[in-house]
Parts: structure tokens; sequence; C-alpha cells
């Protein structure tokens, strides 16, 4: 294909295109949730709020190119900050390495003065160009709580009979003292409220995400999603995990945390991984960092994968070099969560147990 011209391609808001066309195009790029995309936009870029966004790239009547923003908020220095994440960036194969990326980023990048992704390496290349800063301290990291359910020759067994022989069940953290119970989030949304409330977002010297009441009820008690959420709690401590089914293996990723303090993570930590080994649970999955000063977690979750974290600042008062340290994304962060669903597994729910056997 030619090069084409970049004056003449057009921005519109998924509201204003054709719906049958949106969804042909959400099939192309996204084929595993372009359903959950086109049913819940709205609710996945935060529209109520960013009435800017998100865009499609609209060129000789056709749309190449989409890119979701969510609108968040950022504590620095008591100082509050508005800031997009950018998410769902993509271009059609046959339009990539023509500078349309490029040519998109500067136009998003005008919308607000800071911006934050997570992303894959192609499209780090075009965040580069625009001079984003790059971090590593960033990491997907994992548990294993049933390896035979990843052997090639072993995974193709009944699945109650992987289960059954799990060697996991008889090691691990059967000492630990303060059995807790696993809760659905749908039915105790005011108490996540309450100890949210009690954690201040001001005491790190770092910037961080903003967590209110409009964020968390935003976030989970407006989310599509609300019925595969789960939390364990411990005094002001709690943990928010999400279950699915992918394939023959039941996941469960951590998607939010606060803790008191170490000993609180190390109990709240323990009692989830005997809880979902106990609930045949096959994998762990949370977002991780370099930046604390006591990252328990490693101990605990020991496979990691570096991500991409890119941002970009043109405020002053919180550059590149600031921004990059922010210390609190987890996996409800972006849309991190979000592609753990697609079109099949979007109605399996996990049948739960409220406490340990």
């Amino acid at each position: 294909m030619k090069m084409i011209e970049l004056n003449e391609i057009e921005f519109k808001s998924l509201s204003q295109v054709n719906q049958n066309q949106l969804f042909d195009f959400y099939q192309k790029c996204f084929p595993k949730k372009n359903e959950i995309i086109f049913k819940n936009w709205k609710w996945i870029y935060k529209h109520s709020e960013n009435q800017q966004g998100p865009f499609v790239v609209i060129y000789k009547e056709k749309i190449i190119g989409h890119a979701g923003l969510i609108a968040t908020n950022i504590l620095f220095n008591s100082n509050r900050y508005k800031a997009l994440w950018f998410v769902d960036f993509y271009i059609l194969p046959e339009y990539q390495n023509k500078g349309v990326g490029k040519f998109m980023t500067d136009y998003w990048m005008k919308i607000e003065k800071i911006h934050l992704t997570i992303c894959n390496n192609h499209s780090l290349s075009v965040f580069k160009k625009c001079d984003w800063a790059l971090s590593h301290n960033y990491f997907k990291s994992c548990k294993l709580l049933n390896p035979l359910k990843w052997i090639p020759l072993v995974k193709s067994l009944d699945k109650n009979v992987l289960d059954k022989i799990n060697i996991f069940k008889f090691l691990n953290y059967k000492d630990t003292k303060n059995k807790l119970k696993v809760f659905k989030l749908s039915e105790n949304i005011k108490v996540i409220e309450e100890l949210l409330s009690i954690n201040s977002n001001n005491n790190s010297d770092k910037p961080v995400i903003l967590r209110d009441h409009d964020w968390f009820d935003w976030r989970f008690n407006q989310s599509p999603f609300l019925k595969h959420y789960y939390f364990f709690n411990f005094d002001n401590s709690f943990i928010i995990v999400c279950i699915y089914k992918d394939q023959n293996k039941t996941k469960l990723n951590i998607i939010y945390s606060q803790f008191d303090n170490l000993d609180h993570e190390e109990i709240l930590n323990k009692n989830l991984i005997n809880w979902a080994i106990d609930n045949n649970i096959d994998i762990i999955w949370l977002c991780t960092n370099n930046l604390k000063i006591d990252n328990s977690y490693k101990k605990f979750y020991t496979k990691n994968f570096k991500i991409n974290f890119v941002c970009n600042s043109f405020d002053h008062t919180l550059n590149n070099e600031k921004l990059i340290n922010i210390s609190n994304i987890d996996g409800v962060d972006t849309d991190a969560n979000i592609i753990s669903f697609n079109n099949s597994n979007i109605n399996k729910i996990i049948k739960d147990k409220s406490t340990y056997d």
C-alpha cells in the first residue's frame, strides 16, 4: 500500500461512527473480546467523565485505528493531577509503519498534560518516538498452583483428576494462623468503601493513583464483571481478586490490595494461596513493582515477566523523572484485568466457598 496522506485522517468518538462498522472493526482487531468492548466501552473507557474520547481513526471513510482513553487522577505532594491512561491502541496491519501511530499519539497527547500506558513492544516504539519515558520497575508476576495443567502430555487429562493429584494440596502454608473468609465483593461494597477511606492516599513520597470513592464506584461498583470479584480482609487490610475460567484452567488475578503493614501482607497472601489451592485455582496473577522498600510479594510470587510502563508529562511539577516512579499501579489499572475476559468466558462464574473446609 502507498503512503497515506495524514492530513486526510479524521478522529471521531465511538458514538459518532456507524455502530455496525465499529463492531466489524472490533472483530478484526480484538477478536476474542470484541463483544465485551462493544457492549461496555462507555464503562471501560470511563466515558461519562472523559467526553473527549475514546476515538477511532477514519481514513477514506474506513476505520483504520483505535485507542481508548481512561481518565484518572494522580496525587503527588498533596496536589492532584489529571491524567489519561492510553489503552487498546491498535492500527490495522496494512496501515502500520506509515506514521499513523505517531500521528494518533500526538493528537491524544493534546487532551491532557500527563499520559500513562502499559504497552507491548510494537506500541513502545511509537511512544519512544514521542519522547515518553520507559520504566523497567513493573512486572506481571504469578504463582503456579497446579503445574500439571501446563505439561503438554498431562494437561489433556480430566480436570477433576488433575485437581485431586495436585501436590500443592499437601504443601505450602498449611500452618497458617488467622484463617480468613473470602467474600463476594458484590455483597460487601460498603465494607470495602469504608476500608478504602481508612487508608490514605497521601502518605507516599512518590506519585500515586488516587483511589477515592468516585474511582471505586466506577471501577468496581459499576463494573459488568462485578460478579467475578471477591475479597479477603484482615483488620484494615484487604486483597480484591478476580476469578475466571480460561479453557481448562481456573485463574485468579489479584487486581487491588491495601496493607496496613508487612505482617498483614503476609497473613493475607498466605491465606489467599491456601484458599486458592483448596478451591482448585490453577494460577495466581498480579502486577508487582520494584519501587517498594520491602517487597514481600516476591517471596510468594516468584515468576516475573517484565511489562512496559511508559509515561509522559508536560507538567514541570510532575515531570517524567518523577512520574515514572508511580508506586501503586495495580492489576485494576488500565485494561489489564479486562483483557482476562473474552467472549466465551465472561459468563462462566466460579462456584466459591465462603470459608475454608
